[in-house]
């Protein structure tokens, strides 16, 4: 199989833009990353868009937003922890390239995330853990999974890059 995008997803705080970042520079290919893409558009951070727009809208410019990503010639793209949970979007993802789910313990998303306000999900740390909980089943749709906890950025492109040639 040959590809030409491959989507990182996982939950927040997995390793997607840092690994993301890792893979693209060794493939030689852009690296998107579906949250900065949409701040950019925006001009404003995702955490103003949830406070005032809402989920519901900032929703609808990350499906809009990755339509058009999908359609670069090539690319890594790393999406919101979100956003592979929803079905119109898991569908773009598979129809386009190859998702790769970060696997990253609860434990180990708890030591990478600074408490900064920035990822507006996180602001209550036992919700969040809920919401881990109940989108592991989504992200574990994805075409393959690595393991994250304790590995470096470049063993994990490496990985991702072994594996798609596999496929």
């Amino acid at each position: 199989m040959t590809t030409n995008r491959i989507y990182l997803v996982g939950f927040m705080g997995a390793g997607k833009s840092t690994v993301g970042r890792e893979l693209a520079h060794r493939m030689h290919w852009p690296f998107f990353d579906l949250d900065a893409e949409i701040e950019r558009v925006e001009g404003s951070p995702v955490r103003t868009i949830f406070q005032t727009h809402g989920e519901p809208r900032f929703r609808e410019m990350e499906r809009e937003r990755l339509r058009l990503l999908s359609e670069k010639p090539k690319g890594v793209i790393a999406l919101g922890g979100g956003a592979y949970i929803d079905d119109a979007n898991r569908s773009v993802v598979e129809a386009t390239g190859v998702s790769v789910f970060l696997d990253a313990s609860f434990s180990a998303i708890s030591q990478r995330i600074r408490p900064d306000g920035s990822r507006p999900l996180w602001a209550d740390p036992e919700k969040a853990r809920e919401l881990y909980d109940q989108r592991r089943p989504f992200y574990s749709l994805a075409r393959l999974t690595l393991l994250t906890d304790n590995q470096r950025p470049d063993v994990i492109a490496n990985e991702i890059m072994r594996k798609v040639k596999t496929l």
